[in-house]
């Protein structure tokens, strides 16, 4: 597969970029910096330079599938990335670009007053992204991570459309996003996901439809 990743330099953009690679696929991945494309370089993917502010759009170049795994953080610039940037990947991609989508997004974008306040603003904005692209024509799948540590990942996981808070290692869920590109099932699917005890296969499989 010829994977491209929007955000590669992320904590779980450059994991998705890792477990990719490693796995034989072809990655081509968007960075802003020469020391993010070196990174990348290391990993055995190819460095697409630019910004999702302006120009970004060779990096789909050659795709069967795009990730988006970019996010500006509570601190950040969340109009622009998470809002703004991911409506018009979702724009763009039936013009330039293959129809397969996943998107890594956030745990409570569907109920973001239930969520610790200083996350609220960030998951509004994610809302209104995510069903921008859940409104487009697109072969798209959502993943809703819980809390992100750096902890090794451990391939267990549970999944639902929603779950009540838990924590997830980035590895788990950048293989959960590579799981999702194998598997035409979750087209279509939003869905929460969490450390559990089955195995990412599993957890996918029994998604209700």
């Amino acid at each position: 597969m010829n994977l491209s990743v929007i955000g590669a330099a992320g904590g779980v953009g450059r994991r998705v970029v890792a477990q990719a690679s490693a796995a034989g696929h072809r990655v081509r991945g968007l960075v802003r910096t020469e020391e993010q494309a070196e990174m990348l370089r290391l990993h055995g993917a190819e460095p697409v330079l630019g910004d999702l502010t302006g120009d970004w759009q060779d990096v789909l170049d050659g795709a069967d599938a795009v990730v988006w795994a970019a996010g500006a953080g509570v601190a950040g610039h969340a109009q622009a990335i998470d809002g703004d940037a991911l409506i018009r990947v979702a724009d763009t991609l039936p013009v330039r670009g293959p129809r397969r989508l996943v998107v890594v997004s956030s745990m409570g974008v569907d109920r973001p007053n239930q969520m610790p306040p200083f996350l609220a603003g960030v998951l509004r904005i994610k809302a209104g992204s995510d069903a921008h692209v859940q409104a487009s024509a697109l072969d798209w799948t959502i993943v809703r991570p819980g809390g992100l540590s750096d902890t090794p990942g451990s391939g267990r996981v549970r999944v639902a459309a929603q779950l009540p808070g838990g924590m997830i290692p980035r590895d788990d869920v950048a293989a959960v996003v590579l799981a999702c590109l194998d598997d035409p099932r979750t087209v279509g699917r939003v869905f929460e996901v969490v450390s559990g005890e089955q195995s990412i296969t599993d957890a996918l499989g029994g998604l209700p439809l």
